[in-house]
């Protein structure tokens, strides 16, 4: 029962904030401001300069995805609570 748990607890937490949220908004904006970054960088499956670039890539990722998840709940909720 616990491997279920834990499961599930990483599809959500690696697989939906860590990747839809943090990878992909990085990705877009620094495709809107013309830096383009490759997908595969950003997430920290490639090292560009040393061993580390891979550990800062995925805390940004793990970062940005907490922030925009929060966002999404709140503004959910609001919605959700002022049409009620």
């Amino acid at each position: 029962m616990e491997f279920i748990a834990e499961f599930f607890i990483e599809i959500i937490f690696r697989g939906l904030i860590v990747h839809v949220f943090g990878v992909y908004p990085r990705y877009y904006f620094f495709k809107f401001v013309g830096k383009q970054k490759d997908i595969k960088y950003l997430s920290g499956e490639s090292q560009l300069y040393d061993s580390t670039d891979i550990i800062q890539q995925h805390v940004f990722n793990i970062v940005i995805g907490f922030i925009n998840f929060a966002m999404l709940c709140f503004v959910t909720l609001y919605i959700v609570y002022e049409m009620f």
